[in-house]
């Protein structure tokens, strides 16, 4: 039997750049999104919406990253960070001080910022 070091025996969750899902995603462990998700997303760890990745609904996590698009409520429980190339539009929450925006973000949201973390998922 050999020894792949594969992104799935690693824990990685992918969702590529071609695929579209309809529904509910929920990862345990670290999950990259560079396809459309038209539903919620949900991870127990670091999400990461991909400069190709679209996700239009609901989408929480421990820590997020997002590089492409979010359209739809993002509750974060530990740490959000927004990229250049992001373009975000609904509510955003983030606990106080883990909420980071580079220069040429998009927001188009309204942001509540909270003073404890929130209970985690």
């Amino acid at each position: 039997m050999s020894n792949q070091n594969t992104a799935t025996s690693k824990g990685l969750g992918f969702l590529g750049e071609d695929l579209f899902v309809e529904g509910t995603i929920h990862a345990k462990k670290k999950m990259v999104v560079s396809g459309t998700v038209n539903g919620s997303v949900s991870g127990d760890q670091e999400i990461v919406i991909a400069v190709t990745g679209n996700v239009n609904g609901k989408l929480e996590g421990n820590t997020v990253l997002v590089a492409g698009k979010v359209s739809g409520d993002l509750v974060v429980h530990k740490r959000l960070e927004v990229i250049s190339s992001a373009t975000i539009k609904g509510e955003v929450q983030a606990p106080s001080g883990q909420f980071l925006i580079q220069e040429g973000a998009q927001l188009e949201a309204e942001s509540k910022t909270l003073l404890k973390e929130l209970p985690q998922k």
